[in-house]
């Protein structure tokens, strides 16, 4: 039955598909999941046996980051593609055609042991030792009926027709950024002699592409036939050194940059580096690169996460070589447009898949942004420990209050976990202790039956979805050890070498056997 807020919202088909319920879930970003078969990342088959897991303890939705490529880094939200997917990804072992070969086996397995030693993804090893085995899978199963199919993904992709040389062409040069090298392969015919050239390395390029959409969509199929739906994320802005950029740098404002203004986080705000949309250069192609690129990610994933939404209503605005986020402006400037402007593009988004999205709208967001959402029938986000009567007794908001509409957690990859907030918020986790029922002091590090207990508190929500980071599943049974800042998968404005290579030091086998996973499903149990 199809919800009173649901009945005239524009996303009502993308709701019907999946069916109106309650659903519980986890997020983790792919390369941190471990299996007895990992390559020092967690990979594409890696999913399949995650998605198992999340069904026995009763999860019904695994969110991941960003799978785009990186090229040689390892920030998913500043990717080289807004369509590849990371070759880093590839399960080298549930490649066709060597799925039975002993030897290659055997040197997959025997690369795989140096790297599942490491206690963070090493996304530079991990590369280095992957690519030539990749290198020789493809040489084991070339022959016509691979080229066939993969002369059919070339075709039915356009995408690749940028990636591949851009990408071949980026690595020849040293990773250095197309607007360096771009000006010598501005005509055509350069970049067709440079592919003519070095046709092994864009042909291996294209093989990753088919080995990894192919096993994507046996890991969806694979959680369509479990109850489990996919959640991918899908970033508002594109690098600017990235191949759709250098291809098409008409549909993006190479002159300025996304940032955000001052505030109570920046007493001078943000510049991200990444180049603003022409929505005007958009409209005059009806958009189709944003719908060929949902329609791309829609081959892998059920719903998405759609970064920092409020962009689509007015996004801030600085000079391309601006130092700090001051001296910025909202776009559009007039804030009576504001919601006609991220209500079209919305639309055409629904219009383009049959994905949901649940759009990411925390921080000082508008009025306009949050109502258009609900009237839509978009989920926002509301994320626990920040859910509170800000303009009253400044209390928790008791997460059965929360609208249907929303996107519940109590931790996202840019903030702590649970226990890492607690320890670092002593005066918030007092209060969320006493909103509890706690009486006395609230102890310096959260003790697991509380942390337990939170986790039961917001499967209370009135969500439609409520997602848990693992981290918060594992920390209560003891599973993470170490200072719980350790655990955490990003800290935002900061370069050091621990964000976004967090990897679980337990397998999936582990989480698997009656204990964990006995204790988890008790965790989640108000949540089904």
């Amino acid at each position: 039955m199809v919800p009173d807020c649901l009945q005239h919202a524009d996303a009502r088909p993308h709701w019907e598909r999946i069916g109106v319920e309650r659903r519980v879930g986890v997020c983790v970003p792919l390369s941190s999941i471990r299996t007895g078969r990992s390559f020092g990342i967690g990979d594409a088959a890696d999913l399949v046996a995650l998605v198992d897991w999340c069904g026995s303890v009763g999860a019904r939705v695994v969110q991941m980051l960003p799978l785009n490529d990186m090229g040689a880094d390892c920030v998913p939200y500043a990717a080289i593609s807004a369509f590849a997917i990371d070759p880093v990804y590839v399960a080298l072992d549930r490649i066709p055609g060597v799925e039975a070969d002993a030897e290659y086996l055997a040197r997959v397995r025997g690369a795989a042991a140096a790297l599942e030693a490491a206690p963070r993804v090493d996304f530079a090893a991990v590369r280095a030792a992957k690519w030539p085995l990749l290198a020789s899978a493809f040489r084991r199963t070339d022959g016509p009926a691979l080229r066939d199919a993969l002369a059919a993904f070339r075709a039915g992709n356009g995408w690749l027709a940028d990636w591949l040389p851009y990408r071949a062409i980026k690595e020849a040069e040293g990773w250095a950024s197309w607007e360096t090298w771009g000006p010598r392969y501005a005509d055509p015919a350069a970049v067709e002699a440079f592919s003519a050239a070095n046709r092994e390395k864009l042909d291996l390029l294209l093989f990753s592409q088919w080995v990894l959409d192919r096993q994507l969509r046996d890991a969806r199929a694979h959680a369509a036939a479990n109850g489990v739906l996919l959640l991918g994320d899908v970033p508002i802005l594109v690098s600017r050194d990235s191949a759709d950029v250098w291809r098409r740098p008409d549909i993006f404002r190479l002159d300025t940059m996304a940032g955000a203004p001052p505030d109570m986080y920046s007493a001078v705000g943000q510049t991200w580096g990444f180049p603003t949309y022409d929505w005007s250069a958009l409209a005059a192609e009806d958009h189709g690169w944003w719908r060929a690129r949902l329609r791309q990610a829609e081959r892998w994933f059920d719903l998405y996460r759609i970064d920092h939404v409020v962009g689509f209503f007015r996004i801030w605005t600085l000079a391309a070589d601006a130092r700090d986020g001051l001296d910025g402006r909202f776009v559009p400037g007039d804030e009576a447009v504001w919601g006609d402007h991220g209500r079209g593009i919305l639309r055409m988004m629904l219009e383009s898949s049959t994905m949901l999205p649940v759009g990411e709208d925390l921080g000082t967001i508008p009025d306009v942004c949050r109502d258009t959402l609900r009237a839509m029938g978009i989920c926002g986000m509301k994320v626990q420990r920040w859910e509170r009567r800000w303009h009253g007794d400044r209390g928790y908001i008791d997460p059965a209050e929360f609208h249907p509409l929303s996107f519940a957690t109590l931790a996202t990859h840019d903030s702590e976990t649970l226990a890492g907030w607690w320890r670092a918020y002593p005066e918030d986790a007092a209060l969320l202790y006493r909103t509890l029922g706690h009486d006395g002091p609230s102890p310096a590090d959260a003790p697991p039956d509380v942390q337990r207990e939170v986790v039961r508190w917001i499967g209370r929500a009135g969500s439609l979805f409520v997602v848990h980071l693992l981290q918060d599943l594992l920390q209560p049974l003891g599973l993470l050890p170490g200072d719980p800042a350790g655990h955490r998968i990003n800290l935002p404005g900061t370069v050091n070498d621990t964000n976004w290579r967090w990897r679980c030091p337990v397998t999936v086998e582990r989480l698997s056997e009656p204990d964990v996973a006995g204790a988890v499903r008790d965790m989640l149990a108000p949540a089904r």
